[in-house]
Order: C-alpha cells, then sequence, then structure tokens
C-alpha cells in the first residue's frame, strides 16, 4: 500500500489524532501511515517507523498542550533532516489549546508554516491540513478526486474562505503584513495619470484611445521631455485634484489595524509588528488611518534609496464635535476640523517630522539612530516604498527610475533591516495589485531578498477581482483572459495565490473574525 503521509504524534495526543486521521482517511481518502493501524504485536516497531520515515516523502508533525513525546522527539528530528534535504515535506499542527510560541516546540518547527487546529471540527484548517500534505492548493488541483460509492462528494474548498481562515488563524499569535498596490485607487486611476501625462505632451487627443501603456512608460516619455524633478511636481499636482476621496478599502485596512494594535500582546516572545507597504503616492492610506483614530509611523523613501523621511503621528483622537487632534511625542499637538483637506495635508507633512539617511553599515550614526527610531516608533507602520506627493524628490514613478532602484538593490539594501525581518517571517496580502502591474513586479525584486527567505513556509495572497479595474489597463485586459493561467504563474513565480475578491469585502471578513 503507498502512503501519503507519515503521522507523528505524542501518546498523550491519541485519541484527538485518531479523529484527525479518520477524517484524513474518511473525508479526504488519503492512506496515512498511523501506528496504530499498521503495528500488530511482536513488530519491530523501531524498524517499522524508520522505513517508513524513509519512504515517505510527507511528515505531519502533530504538537499537543505537553509539548512532543518522548519517541516522537526522534522522529521530528529525523524528519526536519530529511526536509533539510528537501526529501520530505514537514507538516506541523498545533492541536487544539496549543501556542505555537511554546518553547517547547523546536525551533526548527516554528521555522515552518504551522497548521492551527482549534478544534476536531475545525473544517478550514482541516482542508489546509490536506493540501499540506498533498501539496497541492485545492485551486490548482485539474479535478477532484471520485467520491466513494455512498458517500457524498466533498464540497469544493472556497479559496477565499480557506484565505482569510489561514489570516485569522495566524493572527492569533502573530501579525500580518500587507502591500497596497495602485488599483485600489479611486478618485484617479493610474490610466487616469497616463492620459494626463501624454495629452499635456500631445500624444493623445482629448478622447482617450481604448487602451493606454502603463503609468511607469508614460511617465518616462514624460521624463524624457523634461526631466525628473517636472515629472513628479505635475504628478504631484495631478493627485492634488482628486486624492481626496479614500477608498473604502483603505477605511477597512485601518479599522483592522485599530483593532488589532489595540489588543494586549500575547505570551511569549514579542509579535513582529505590523507593517503596510504601498506604491500609492497619494496621502489617502494616511487619511484612512487618521480618520479612523489610528496613530501609526510613516517611512517614505527617496527616489535615491539613501534617505528615509520619517513621520510619527503618535496619538490621534476623534472628538465627537468633528474635530481630529493629533498630539506628537515632544506633547505638541495639531487640531482641526476633520473636514479640512488642507489642515489634513499640512500635519501629514509637519507632525514630528525628520529624516535620516539609510546608510546601514554596523556601528555607524545612521544605523544607530534608525534602530532608536525602531524602537520607539507607534505601529502600525507605513512604508512608502515609491515615494509620497508631499515629500520632494521622493517618487519612483518612470521605467527609468524603476531600472536605477533594481540596480541598486544588490549594493544597498532596499528597507531597513528591521522592516526586511517583518516582511521575512509574516504572511502578505497584497490589496489593489494585479501581478503584471509594474509597480508590483518593481517592488517583489526591490524586497525579493527578504521575500526568499522563506518563500513556501510563509503563504502570501494578491485579493482583486478579475474583472474589476479600468478597462484601459493593459494589465486588466490580459488579465481577464487568462485568469487561471496567471494564478499558477503568480502562484510558481512569486509564491502569491491570487484570489478573486474585492479588497474591501476581504478585510471585512478578516477584521470580523479576528477581533
Amino acid at each position: 500500500m503507498s502512503y501519503h503521509a507519515f503521522l507523528s504524534y505524542s501518546r498523550e495526543d491519541e485519541d484527538e489524532v485518531t479523529r484527525i486521521a479518520e477524517r484524513l482517511r474518511d473525508e479526504a481518502d488519503l492512506q496515512v501511515w498511523f501506528d496504530r493501524w499498521e503495528l500488530v504485536p511482536g513488530d519491530p516497531w523501531q524498524e517499522k517507523i524508520e522505513e517508513a520515515l524513509r519512504q515517505l516523502n510527507t511528515s505531519v508533525v502533530f504538537i499537543g498542550s505537553k509539548g512532543l513525546g518522548n519517541w516522537q522527539a526522534p522522529e521530528v528530528r529525523a524528519a526536519l533532516n530529511r526536509n533539510a534535504e528537501r526529501r520530505m515535506r514537514v507538516v506541523p499542527v498545533a492541536l487544539p489549546g496549543v501556542d505555537v510560541k511554546d518553547e517547547r516546540i523546536p525551533l526548527f518547527l516554528k521555522n515552518l508554516d504551522f497548521c492551527l487546529v482549534r478544534s476536531l471540527d475545525d473544517q478550514p484548517n482541516f482542508e489546509r491540513l490536506v493540501a499540506g500534505i498533498t501539496g497541492v492548493h485545492p485551486r490548482f488541483a485539474r479535478a477532484a478526486p471520485a467520491a466513494r460509492p455512498g458517500t457524498a462528494a466533498p464540497e469544493p474548498i472556497d479559496p477565499n474562505r480557506e484565505a482569510i481562515s489561514y489570516l485569522q488563524g495566524h493572527l492569533e499569535n502573530d501579525a500580518i503584513s500587507f502591500f497596497v498596490g495602485r488599483g485600489l485607487m479611486s478618485a484617479l486611476t493610474p490610466c487616469d495619470i497616463t492620459a494626463k501625462l501624454l495629452r499635456s505632451l500631445e500624444l493623445i487627443g482629448e478622447e482617450p484611445p481604448a487602451m493606454l501603456p502603463s503609468l511607469d512608460l508614460a511617465a518616462n516619455y514624460y521624463a524624457v521631455k523634461s526631466d525628473d524633478n517636472r515629472l513628479q511636481a505635475d504628478v504631484a499636482s495631478i493627485l492634488r485634484q482628486g486624492h481626496l476621496e479614500i477608498p473604502e478599502a483603505y477605511g477597512e485596512l485601518a479599522l483592522l489595524l485599530r483593532d488589532l494594535c489595540t489588543r494586549p500582546p500575547g505570551r511569549g516572545r514579542r509579535r513582529y509588528r505590523h507593517l503596510v507597504i504601498t506604491s500609492v503616492l497619494d496621502t489617502t492610506i494616511e487619511q484612512a488611518f487618521l480618520r479612523a483614530g489610528v496613530g501609526f509611523t510613516r517611512f517614505v523613501q527617496s527616489a535615491s534609496g539613501k534617505r528615509l523621511d520619517i513621520n510619527l503621528y503618535d496619538q490621534v483622537e476623534l472628538g465627537g464635535s468633528g474635530f481630529i487632534r493629533i498630539t506628537e511625542r515632544s506633547g505638541y499637538h495639531h487640531s482641526f476640523p476633520l473636514d479640512s483637506g488642507e489642515d489634513m495635508d499640512r500635519v501629514i507633512e509637519e507632525c514630528d517630522a525628520r529624516s535620516v539617511s539609510l546608510d546601514q553599515a554596523a556601528g555607524s550614526p545612521d544605523a544607530t539612530q534608525l534602530a532608536t527610531i525602531f524602537s520607539e516608533l507607534r505601529e502600525p507602520i507605513l512604508y512608502k516604498l515609491h515615494g509620497s506627493l508631499d515629500v520632494p524628490d521622493s517618487f519612483t514613478l518612470s521605467t527609468e527610475q524603476y531600472y536605477e532602484a533594481v540596480s541598486r538593490s544588490p549594493s544597498r539594501k532596499a528597507v531597513p533591516d528591521q522592516i526586511a525581518q517583518i516582511l521575512s517571517n509574516t504572511p502578505i496580502v497584497c490589496l489593489g495589485s494585479r501581478i503584471l502591474d509594474p509597480d508590483f513586479r518593481l517592488s517583489y525584486y526591490l524586497l525579493r531578498e527578504c521575500l526568499d527567505v522563506r518563500r513556501g513556509q510563509i503563504r502570501r495572497f494578491a485579493v482583486h477581482p478579475r474583472d474589476l479595474g479600468d478597462q484601459r489597463d493593459c494589465s486588466l485586459q490580459m488579465g481577464l483572459r487568462s485568469w487561471s493561467r496567471l494564478a499558477n504563474w503568480a502562484t510558481t513565480r512569486y509564491g502569491v495565490e491570487m484570489l478573486d475578491m474585492r479588497s474591501e469585502l476581504f478585510l471585512r471578513q478578516l477584521r470580523g473574525g479576528s477581533r
């Protein structure tokens, strides 16, 4: 008989593991090597277990409230050794009531993505366990296995619901990171900006064409005619014409982060901070955070990659009379009406502002100052990787600027070590980003060094409806015509699972189960 997985467990957890093994056999039609089913009295059980571990490609390690059992520990070490040789997949499973930060859990197991079983009837995480054993996400399976005679076929797994369940389980003990792309800009889409730039160059008329080039290419044309400084000034002027309209998804993201950042810290090690990295150039995300009463720290990276402009919005209070009060660490406060866009822009630009060099040489004054800032900052962290309209010389917008940014990244780290550490160790949710969008691909290659550290162990998602967006956008049209192929390619190339869902709905459901 061929087996799909070896089950490693402690005798203390035998009843729970038996129930899960039965579900794997009866509901998922998986054959598992479970010693209670395979061994008979008189068998040389150690040899049988060693033989199973040598022959099988997957080991499921169940961890109960009392940690690893005496004979389970060597099984786990053997499985991890084979995992290091890329000869075995190891799927750690935390049984009900287990804290994955427990010091009794081996460190090398903690480096793997856990399946958190909240109860023996936890269907979403049972489906995750099945996917972990097979190594194939259910969405990409070519055909569902035939149901056994006399049994009902299992319901197809909803990838959106499964992703939300996974992230909610992760948030019980740690943080997730978000990447917000330009696809969520509602007042002025990238195609709108492209059309305005090309129209000013007299390359198109008042009636826009059905399809437009990407914004980075249009910006490059514009920079060739003038220069990079003029490009930033004119694009900033375009953005100010419509940037006060805040997308609904930004408001949902702000509410989610507000709830997460006010929760008491869990036991054990300090969790990673909540991080939002964005390619959006206007200040609508900052406005959404402030309007939700969320204090945060903002980093804006310069186009040269050598400077960070930092703002700390330490305490944000919303008054009942339509006023907002933002207090700096020094005690100085800004108070103004919520409906005053000019005051909001001024405070976003000026509040507790400072700049620091990105020279991270060990022991340098800049590295020391940056470490101090990160130790004192207010989370969540908003990191604007490609600049902000209120910060001079910060835009990374044209194709030429994209090339220059990527060419610098091998010799100079794209982001501070503290940001890279968060990205390396937390799941990532991309909102409003299509895999083919230039700003998504630039961001990926700038951050690739830290994103590749635990690729395949920590999951990443891109949330964007396949048919929602500006119809003039080339990447939208290409995605519509080859969604399934693009989804498979995104998983293979970038390790990103594409979810066909509106960002605001996804965030609302994620928030509903994370309170």
